[in-house]
């Protein structure tokens, strides 16, 4: 009997143990774990709202015949790259993708899938949106790198913020809330990262998934200014918003006789329901357990603990952008939407995970004993570039 070869058995794990440390085992890993994240945040929006199945107004159905009422209808990035694929792709292919991606065997609100006029593109548009997620996990990863905040913080914030994404879908949620967050991170991206001609692209296709775009682009001056500098920040923030605005005003023209208004206003609404405490103790199912819906009072204390303990601790140019960002997204929040939407706060959203990063940071230097990174309030680089 021959005895084994204990050299080569130990040079032989050496080696594998050499290939698993290397920088694509760590990616596998990383894809593996984001698109874990990524499922149980799309599941949790989905098992609440669907997409939403056989609503009236921004229903799927309605929206893959272009038939919505506005301002939905204006949000076609999604069901019209459903229905070219739809008219692309050969049917054997849409077949067998169709009984191997059945979404009702789990949920019981994607009803829609069951009509077979629908199913196909319905299928595309429920995986378009589950990839937007998952590409928002490594944009919102990549600009945490760019800030220096190191591996383990870049990976872990993205994804508890999209964990926690279906409890901002409260009291409605559709099927370009997680394209929408890809899109905002992309931009902000490209901003920090000074990139204008990606960033006007970005904002042509981001306008095509939701019109509220637009305004988000004026809030990331900050960022360019800080890295390209007064004038071409202002090129890159105007040739982004005349980029998003042909978008607009060609989807508003395209579905000029639709029916309903291209936004609804609900101010007074919103300030007598703000006013009643109890706006702020209501609750829902997510992730099939009871929990926070709409600005339920934990929720929004949650969200200041965060955003304070981040905020000192911020890039002044991410605090620009934070306030450039609330000062748009909050009026337009109270006037035209919905009492406690959170998901309509999506302008904030890149930046609150910015911050959150921020946060963690300092409480873990905290737990070792390393005194606080509070970033300096001078020099300002608007003040200094100004005296230039």
């Amino acid at each position: 009997m021959n005895l084994p070869d204990f050299p080569r058995l130990a040079a032989l794990q050496v080696r594998l143990l050499d290939q698993a440390r290397r920088a694509w085992a760590s990616a596998v890993l990383l894809f593996a774990f984001f698109w874990i994240v990524a499922s149980a945040g799309f599941s949790g929006g989905i098992q609440k709202h669907g997409m939403p199945d056989g609503a009236r107004g921004g229903g799927i159905e309605v929206m893959l015949d272009a038939s919505a009422k506005k301002p939905y209808v204006y949000r076609q990035f999604s069901p019209q790259l459903a229905n070219f694929l739809d008219r692309t792709l050969p049917s054997s292919l849409k077949e067998a993708i169709s009984a191997a991606a059945a979404p009702e065997r789990t949920f019981a609100r994607t009803v829609s899938v069951t009509k077979p006029e629908f199913r196909f593109r319905y299928i595309c548009v429920y995986y378009i949106s589950f990839l937007a997620l998952f590409a928002s996990l490594f944009a919102l990863r990549r600009i945490l790198l760019d800030y220096g905040l190191g591996k383990g913080i870049a990976m872990a914030v993205p994804a508890i913020f999209v964990l926690a994404f279906p409890y901002l879908q409260t009291g409605g949620g559709y099927y370009y809330d997680q394209v929408e967050l890809c899109f905002l991170a992309l931009a902000y991206l490209a901003a920090l990262r000074g990139r204008l001609v990606p960033l006007a692209i970005v904002s042509m296709i981001a306008t095509l998934n939701k019109e509220a775009f637009f305004f988000f682009v004026p809030a990331l001056f900050p960022l360019l200014f800080e890295r390209v500098g007064r004038k071409r920040a202002l090129l890159g923030c105007a040739t982004a918003i005349l980029a998003s605005g042909l978008v607009n005003a060609a989807m508003k023209l395209l579905f000029f006789d639709a029916p309903g208004a291209a936004a609804e206003f609900k101010l007074f609404r919103n300030i007598l329901n703000y006013l009643n405490p109890l706006t702020y103790l209501q609750f829902e199912n997510t992730y099939g357990i009871a929990g926070p819906a709409g600005v339920f009072a934990g929720t929004l204390l949650v969200a200041a603990i965060v955003a304070l303990r981040g905020w000192g601790v911020s890039p002044l140019a991410v605090r620009r952008h934070m306030l450039l960002a609330a000062c748009l997204n909050l009026p337009l929040f109270l006037a035209f939407c919905a009492t406690g939407e959170l998901r309509n706060l999506s302008l904030l959203f890149v930046g609150f995970v910015v911050l959150g990063a921020h946060a963690l940071r300092d409480w873990l230097r905290a737990q070792c004993g390393a005194p606080p990174a509070v970033q300096p309030a001078a020099p300002d680089p608007l003040l200094a570039r100004q005296r230039h």
